[in-house]
């Protein structure tokens, strides 16, 4: 989540030596082989009126499957059309320019559901990639409750880490063009970036030296908590965490570059 979503200053000397002892600066980049991504769910309900509901965690938004374009979550525009009776297409705006499209396709027997997904990020990369999906109970068509089997992704986003100070750290995403300068002191500080959410702020506290606290909010609200640690190899980072309003941790595991 963002969160995929996906987010230096002129150091005094003493303030510079401190900053450079945090493990955590430096570049990182996801290594899905040693990553645990799967085992979210979400929710498709029907709304009525030929709208669908989609749910997980505390995050919903409803929306058609004509073509015709909704509000959706954190300044997003979504059209999601129906093709076949078994294939969704759905195209992801900000501001009138195209995020991203998913295909989304069940399989013959109605159990599976594969979403095939491209994007371009702000620096004009691409991102594309596969997430597999279960039904978890009864439900007919795409309604239903949904459990994350497989996560594919390719040319996953890079993390930067560099010194904000004695006591802190700012973390960018370059592919992105997102940034948000850090204090370890669990203060909101904002997060911008062009396709940053409005009033996306983040929230560190340090545990031990080698590991922090996160909490990420949306117009004050909380969104996202998880847990940062460097390993003591100083060169692999283990973010577990989990959107609020569900018990679904997942781990991201970054390798430094």
């Amino acid at each position: 989540m963002l969160l995929h979503v996906g987010i230096v200053s002129a150091l005094v000397s003493a303030g510079l030596v401190m900053a450079a002892e945090d493990p955590l600066i430096g570049t990182w980049k996801l290594d899905p082989s040693k990553s645990q991504l799967t085992g979210t769910t979400f929710k498709y309900e029907d709304a009525g009126g030929g709208k669908i509901r989609y749910s997980h965690g505390d995050d919903s938004y409803w929306f058609t499957t004509d073509g015709v374009e909704h509000k959706s979550l954190y300044d997003r525009m979504v059209s999601v059309k129906q093709t076949n009776p078994t294939t969704w297409d759905r195209t992801t705006r900000l501001n009138g320019k195209v995020l991203g499209t998913t295909t989304l396709k069940l399989s013959n027997n109605g159990k599976t559901l594969t979403q095939d997904f491209t994007s371009t990020r702000p620096d004009g990369s691409h991102e594309s990639g596969t997430d597999v999906y279960e039904r978890v109970g009864t439900g007919s068509g795409f309604l239903g409750t949904w459990k994350n089997t497989q996560v594919k992704e390719n040319s996953p986003a890079i993390y930067q880490f560099e010194p904000n100070g004695a006591d802190g750290v700012s973390w960018n995403i370059p592919s992105y063009q997102a940034k948000c300068p850090l204090k370890y002191d669990g203060k909101d500080y904002p997060a911008t970036g062009p396709t940053i959410p409005k009033g996306m702020t983040l929230a560190v506290t340090k545990t031990n030296p080698r590991s922090f606290d996160l909490v990420q909010k949306v117009n004050g609200k909380p969104v996202f908590k998880g847990s940062f640690t460097v390993l003591p190899d100083g060169k692999t980072l283990s973010m577990r965490g989990s959107p609020t309003g569900v018990n679904e941790p997942t781990t991201a595991v970054y390798i430094k570059q």
